[in-house]
């Protein structure tokens, strides 16, 4: 009797750290595409500014007319995403494109217009 249950304690060990061991592995493969755990420019995690990858600018279009933009960057470090045709231009914040009418309105500039 002794025996058995020296038996069922072990195997009980053994399955509680084969569960612990699986719930870390799945704990290190998902931590992987975390988002906050991106490197900044200062060495640091997270915080650092994010731009627009090209693949996404590729396929990115103005909300009003379809067409085109292009990503334009002020003088004070602001992204904007801009349609030449009209003069909108989309505020990017932490590389997330704001493409709603309202924005490009909101924030139109009549000397960005190509003739």
């Amino acid at each position: 009797m002794k025996g058995l249950l020296r038996l069922l304690g072990i195997a009980a060990l053994v399955g509680f750290a084969v569960v612990v061991y699986r719930a870390i592995k799945q704990y290190r493969e998902d931590s992987v595409f975390d988002l906050g755990a991106t490197p900044s420019a200062s060495g640091g995690f997270g915080g650092g500014k994010r731009s627009i990858s090209p693949e996404l600018l590729a396929i990115l279009a103005d909300p009003g007319d379809k067409g085109p933009v292009e990503l334009v960057t002020d003088p004070s470090g602001s992204e904007w995403l801009v349609n030449r045709r009209n003069g909108f231009r989309y505020p990017v914040e932490d590389g997330i494109p704001i493409m709603l009418l309202e924005e490009g309105e909101k924030n139109r500039d009549e000397s960005l217009i190509s003739g």
